[in-house]
């Protein structure tokens, strides 16, 4: 058992799955990553010890527009997702924030980071788009295990969960599907 594990958290939202960490008695090396300003302080507010990251992680370094329903944050997406046109008919106001993005790869390199020992994807769609930014991480192994979101939303980002399976499976994971709207990978 690796005595100080690194932890990602892609889409961290308010937090639980930190919450989650805390109570299993992990407080060290969590990398939340979720670019929502007032979600992200509120991570910040309530677990101080994370490295709270106010961007996107994707497939490239630049930025990127996210589309943030004010009523409700957690559909937040950098995916156009169709349930917006919904939300705004009921009212519902969408903002749009453009925000810096990075990706896997790069943010492990530059932060020494030579492995992960477990990554957090739900980013409403965009959990392809994650995983192709950390294609270098994911050949070397260097990612043991995770856990992603499956559903709806990566139908509105025009890509499938045999897609994301497949870029996994190529790169010697196994994946574990038992797990409702999420599967489970592992080397």
């Amino acid at each position: 058992k690796n005595p100080s594990p690194i932890f990602f958290d892609v889409g961290c939202n308010a937090g639980s799955f930190v919450k989650v960490l805390q109570y299993n008695g992990y407080v060290r090396n969590i990398h939340c990553f979720e670019p929502h300003p007032k979600l992200s302080d509120v991570v910040i507010e309530k677990y101080p010890q994370v490295k709270m990251n106010k961007i996107c992680l994707t497939d490239n370094i630049g930025t990127i527009d996210i589309n943030i329903p004010l009523w409700s944050v957690g559909l937040s997406s950098i995916i156009n997702r169709p349930v917006f046109k919904k939300l705004e008919s009921e009212g519902q106001e969408i903002m749009i924030l453009n925000v810096n993005t990075d990706t896997i790869d790069n943010y492990c390199q530059q932060n020494a980071i030579d492995s992960i020992d477990f990554l957090k994807i739900d980013v409403e769609g965009a959990e392809k788009i994650v995983f192709d930014g950390a294609k270098k991480m994911l050949e070397a192994q260097k990612i043991k295990m995770g856990l992603f979101e499956v559903g709806e939303t990566l139908k509105d980002a025009n890509t499938t969960e045999k897609e994301i399976c497949d870029i996994l499976e190529r790169c010697g994971y196994s994946i574990f599907k038992k797990i409702p709207d999420n599967y489970l990978f592992h080397l």
